[in-house]
Formats: C-alpha cells, sequence, structure tokens
C-alpha cells in the first residue's frame, strides 16, 4: 500500500471552490445585514426612552428615532431584496454535493467502480457536477471568481482513484470521515459554548430589565426608561440567538460525529472495491443526512 499526501479542499472540483467562497461570502453579508438591522432597533429605542421636558428636544428625539426606523426598514428591505441567506443556503448545498460526488469518484464508490474506464468516470464524473449546477442555477451569477477556470477533476483526485483499495480507503478514512468527525466534534463543543453563552446574556438583560422597571416605579420621576430598552435588547439577542441556532446546531453536530464514528468502525472489515462502495455510501448518507437537515432547518427560520 503506497501512502498519498493529505487529501485538501483545494484539490476538490473549481465548482466547490467556487461554491464554497459563495456561501462564505454570502453568509457574512448576510449576518452583517441583520446585525445592523437588530442595533438599529435598540438604537431607536434607546433613544425614543428619554421622557424629557423640552418640547424641541422630544421632536428632535423623535425624529431621530423615525430616522433609525426608517433606516431598519431599508435594511430589511436590503435583506429581502439581495437574498443573501438563500444563496448562502444554496451554495452550501453545492458545494457539500460536489463533495460528496468528489470522494464517492475518488473512491471508487457506486457508480463510479474502478472497471470504468477513466473515460466513461470521468463522463459520469461531470454529468453528475453539472445536474448539481442546474438543480441550483438561480445561484449561478455567484459562482464567479478565480475558481471558476480551475479543474473539475485535479491531479489529486485522479492520484486517490488510481490508488490501491488498500490506499483508497486509508485517504477515505483519514481526510474524509476523520476530518469530518473533527470538524462535527468541535463545532458541537462551540455552539453549545455559544448558546450558553447567549442565553445567560439574555437572562441577565431580562434581569436588568425587571430591575429597571421596578426603579421607574420607585422613581418615577427619572427621564430614562431603561426597562424599554433592556426589552428591545433582550428581543434582538433572542432573534439572534434562533437565527444562530447553537442549540440545534450542538446537538445534531455531536450526532453526526458520534454516527461518523460508529461507520469509522466498520473500516477494519473493508478488504475489497465492493467493501468500501458501501463503507462509502453509508458515510457520505450520513454526511448528506445532516447537511439536509441543516438546509431544512434554516429554509424553515428563513
Amino acid at each position: 500500500m503506497s501512502e498519498l499526501p493529505r487529501f485538501s479542499d483545494s484539490d476538490l472540483p473549481a465548482v466547490f471552490r467556487s461554491a464554497d467562497l459563495a456561501s462564505l461570502s454570502a453568509q457574512r453579508a448576510y449576518l452583517r445585514l441583520v446585525r445592523a438591522d437588530l442595533a438599529l432597533i435598540v438604537l431607536s429605542a434607546g433613544v425614543a426612552s428619554w421622557a424629557v421636558s423640552s418640547p424641541e428636544i422630544r421632536t428632535v428625539l423623535a425624529i431621530l428615532a423615525a430616522l433609525l426606523l426608517a433606516a431598519g426598514l431599508v435594511l430589511t428591505g436590503i435583506i429581502l431584496q439581495t437574498e443573501h441567506d438563500r444563496n448562502w443556503f444554496a451554495a452550501r448545498a453545492v458545494a457539500e454535493s460536489v463533495k460528496t460526488v468528489a470522494w464517492r469518484y475518488m473512491t471508487g464508490a457506486e457508480p463510479y467502480e474502478t472497471n470504468l474506464l477513466d473515460r466513461d468516470a470521468d463522463d459520469l464524473f461531470c454529468r453528475e457536477l453539472d445536474a448539481i449546477l442546474r438543480e441550483r442555477r438561480a445561484i449561478a451569477s455567484i459562482l464567479g471568481g478565480k475558481d471558476a477556470s480551475g479543474h473539475q477533476i485535479t491531479d489529486m483526485m485522479r492520484s486517490v482513484r488510481s490508488a490501491d483499495t488498500a490506499t483508497r480507503k486509508e485517504a477515505y478514512g483519514r481526510d474524509r470521515i476523520q476530518d469530518q468527525r473533527r470538524w462535527y466534534a468541535k463545532k458541537a463543543g462551540v455552539n453549545k459554548a455559544l448558546s450558553d453563552r447567549w442565553l445567560i446574556s439574555i437572562g441577565v438583560v431580562q434581569l436588568l430589565g425587571a430591575g429597571a422597571a421596578i426603579a421607574l416605579v420607585r422613581w418615577p420621576e427619572f427621564k430614562f426608561n431603561a426597562a424599554a430598552v433592556l426589552a428591545a435588547l433582550a428581543a434582538a439577542l433572542l432573534a439572534w440567538l434562533q437565527l444562530k441556532q447553537h442549540q440545534e446546531l450542538a446537538h445534531s453536530y455531536g450526532l453526526a460525529a458520534h454516527e461518523l464514528g460508529l461507520i469509522e468502525a466498520r473500516a477494519a472489515h473493508v478488504r475489497s472495491d465492493s467493501d468500501l462502495s458501501s463503507f462509502v455510501a453509508d458515510a457520505e448518507n450520513a454526511i448528506s443526512r445532516e447537511h439536509t437537515m441543516w438546509t431544512a432547518r434554516r429554509d424553515t427560520a428563513s
């Protein structure tokens, strides 16, 4: 058995790299807009919460609050028009689908069995990539960039496919299953910590809001309604938590890591190309299932 160099995302088809970059870019743009929109809502609540005696100042504050809300309305319109969230999900679906097909091709899993002629396997693989792109044709405009002219079947992909069964199994276990398991496990931990942090923050803000409301009863002459601002802040934090779905992701990523671990334990019994094909199919189905559930949750949330 010969040992292959480590396989990385840069060795995947050019369409994967384009979709991966497009997804990350759309995600960043969408989250920036949502953060700004929520911040404007909280700022507007803060401005409107001043109970000043001067009519002129009250007028200025009212106008400022209205302008902040109007700016938020504009941002909401931009969010709806640009559809960064849909582009984020769609591009990620393309990237993950391409990754799955590429690993099936490299390992000789069904339908890319090693008894196929290279020409036939390559043709089948390219047809599959074309089908993936056609299914998501709405995002074709964001899949440009420098990677658009790269190879769809890279030299490293051909090297893995041409290796013997044991070498392909080793490369798949190391660079696909173990790499994906580590990613799932890390993300599960990160999302659990973030979920706890955000929930504690929301609880603290709510507690402060309750205290501010009581204080306003005790000192009604106070000019600033902090309770209203803290209520708006708590609502904004809760909206952000729901958007990020840290709790759900911690749970699903943790389960996916364990499921891949159970599949990986069967690697010792892989002896033939047929065994490897079944092994890869089970692993890729597990990965695809988690991603499909993620996409469904995101579609429901949006």
